[in-house]
């Protein structure tokens, strides 16, 4: 009786790793940005001259696999945009609100750097349930001419 206690014990242990593993991962999402309605390549910086930003959220593959209740849209509510130069902050500018990126780019120099870093990120169940993110992201983009 007692290996039967012991193999059941092990069972039990291992679904419960199991299950703690699966609650400990969460939905993960990439971001595209648009300068001046152009998908910007983040490896090849942004122009100091651009005037606007658009922010859009995707599921990554594997987040679209592993929760399919959500929809593969990702709703960026807030984002912060921090100019950079010399590992200083310049100047910042709450997205979408209060305060012109135009304005935050008119300061910006080649080479400085923009963290874009994510605040107030959410999806949608496919009934239409509101789920917020945990986890924020953040983005580097070096500024060119």
């Amino acid at each position: 009786m007692r290996p039967l206690l012991f193999t059941l014990s092990l069972t039990a242990i291992a679904s419960l790793a199991t299950s703690l593993a699966c609650l400990a991962q969460k939905p993960n999402y990439d971001v595209t940005i648009l300068a001046d309605g152009k998908p910007l390549n983040l490896s090849q910086g942004i122009p100091a001259r651009t005037k606007a930003l658009q922010l859009t959220g995707q599921l990554t593959q594997n987040s679209q696999q592993r929760y399919p209740h959500l929809q593969p849209t990702v709703l960026i509510n807030k984002a912060i945009l921090n100019l950079v130069r010399d590992s200083r902050r310049v100047g910042f500018v709450n997205w979408p609100g209060d305060g012109s990126v135009a304005s935050l780019f008119k300061q910006a120099k080649a080479g400085d750097q923009f963290l874009v870093q994510f605040d107030d990120v959410e999806s949608q169940t496919k009934q239409g349930v509101t789920q917020k993110f945990d986890n924020s992201k953040l983005v580097q983009i070096i500024v060119k001419e």
